[in-house]
């Protein structure tokens, strides 16, 4: 089974987070606290969009772990 890179490249932003405790306004983390980098793509930029991925603003970031699917 072929795992295609999008799904691969999400679930490595989602443990991320959850490891860094980024799970919330109060825990959010800057990518760099998280080990992220910006240019992680496309994949990033979705989940900003889907609202999975929450900016506060300060560069910091949370995992809203309701909206995963």
């Amino acid at each position: 089974m072929i795992i295609p890179a999008g799904a691969i490249r999400k679930r490595m932003i989602i443990k991320a987070f959850l490891e860094a405790g980024a799970v919330s306004g109060n825990t959010a983390k800057t990518l760099k606290e998280m080990g992220i980098i910006k240019g992680i793509g496309l994949k990033f930029d979705q989940m900003v969009k889907q609202g999975v991925i929450i900016s506060c603003g300060d560069e910091k970031y949370y995992l809203d772990q309701r909206k995963l699917q």
